[in-house]
């Protein structure tokens, strides 16, 4: 149906579920953001951030956290990172870091796994040649010998998760099936299953610590990650026994990784509000103050619901740059009779209009919706 009014798809989803290409709101945010992310690269200062946004419900974090994540994953971008989005801490009936950890893994997936481990062996085994050549015997069919020195020469505490990596080059799926927890680890890297916090904590700290850091000069899989986890509040309403496990996780992973790792929190929560529910030691790792994601104002808003448009339009539809199928009356009266300008609620108004535009008041392909329109569906509302 939308297709006959110059789009490819809704618009106005409350929940994205792809990419978020069209920010939201104030562009010195946008680009404080985009400083911070970069930032974490290699490339770049390379430290880790840990950051925690904060703003009205509906404000425009979660957009932020998508926008964000689209930006580092979308073809011919500068990054060469992994991005992981999660929409809440609770993740499974429970609520502790075992479970989050889980998720995660589950979200990299077995395919990727499967090339982070084929990846790492291949490096470990560049310069075991390279060990084998400069001790003379780089003809020999078997170098096997060298292993334990090219071993050697990775970080202590990178070792046993490099070794469990390469080693599960011909047997990726135990890999995975390791690292989210469902059987027992096959080799001396590490003892049991992943079945408690302080185990998930651990293993996924040095999962992304191995995938950051340099193998051999100059050479990582990656040169950051990214966590962006969004609903934080959440937190707040649960028990101590199962926020306080969530809140060390995030501590470890910080602590584990105090290169390449960009960990973003979402609350829907006042600024004293999160300073009296997360744990001091959380707070104090803090690199930056709390970021607000603020209000749209009038003219952000008009400019984004434009913008949001013809973002889902066909390439060559002739309704590009215009705010088809409204009108531009339309659209500013939306804007200027919503009392609390956030993109939730603006698409929520934006997509009544559009639905009872075309099923009600039979709305032809062509025709606009008209100020007056506008008004007379969303009377009926308020």
């Amino acid at each position: 149906m939308l297709t006959n009014y110059g789009l490819t798809q809704d618009p106005f989803a409350i929940v994205p579920d792809g990419p978020v290409d069209n920010w939201a709101g104030r562009e010195e945010l946008k680009e404080d953001l985009m400083d911070l992310v970069m930032g974490v690269r290699a490339s770049d200062i390379g430290s880790t951030e840990f950051l925690v946004l904060h703003g009205e419900l509906g404000a425009g974090k979660s957009h932020a956290l998508r926008y964000l994540k689209t930006q580092i994953e979308k073809p011919g971008s500068t990054f060469n990172s992994l991005a992981i989005y999660v929409e809440r801490p609770r993740v499974s009936a429970k609520l502790n870091f075992l479970e989050l950890h889980k998720f995660i893994i589950a979200e990299i997936g077995r395919d990727r796994i499967k090339v982070f481990c084929a990846n790492v062996k291949e490096e470990i085994d560049i310069t075991i040649s390279e060990l084998a050549a400069a001790a003379g015997f780089g003809d020999e069919p078997n170098k096997s010998s060298f292993e334990p020195r090219a071993i050697e020469g990775i970080k202590k505490n990178n070792r046993n998760m490099a070794q469990l990596l390469r080693r599960g080059a011909s047997q990726p799926d135990k890999v995975f099936d390791f690292l989210s927890g469902a059987i027992k680890c096959d080799g001396s890297e590490y003892e049991g299953k992943i079945d408690s916090d302080f185990m998930a904590a651990k293993v996924l700290g040095d999962l992304l610590r191995v995938l950051t850091s340099e193998l051999r000069p100059e050479r990582r899989i990656f040169e950051s990650v990214y966590i962006f986890i969004d609903e934080c509040e959440i937190l707040f309403d649960a028990k101590a026994t199962e926020s306080d496990p969530v809140f060390s996780g995030f501590r470890e992973l910080i602590n584990g990784l105090p290169y390449g790792l960009g960990l973003i929190l979402s609350f829907s929560a006042a600024t004293a509000l999160i300073e009296a529910y997360m744990p001091q030691h959380l707070l104090k790792r803090m690199t930056h103050d709390f970021i607000e994601v603020p209000m749209l104002e009038d003219g952000q808003a008009i400019q984004f619901l434009k913008e949001q448009l013809n973002t889902f339009r066909p390439v060559d539809c002739p309704y590009q740059g215009t705010f088809y199928p409204f009108s531009e009356a339309a659209i500013s009266h939306i804007v200027e009779n919503q009392t609390t300008l956030t993109p939730r609620n603006l698409f929520k108004d934006c997509r009544r209009v559009l639905e009872r535009a075309i099923r009600r008041h039979k709305l032809e392909p062509g025709e606009e919706i008209t100020q007056d329109l506008a008004e007379r569906i969303l009377e009926h509302r308020r």
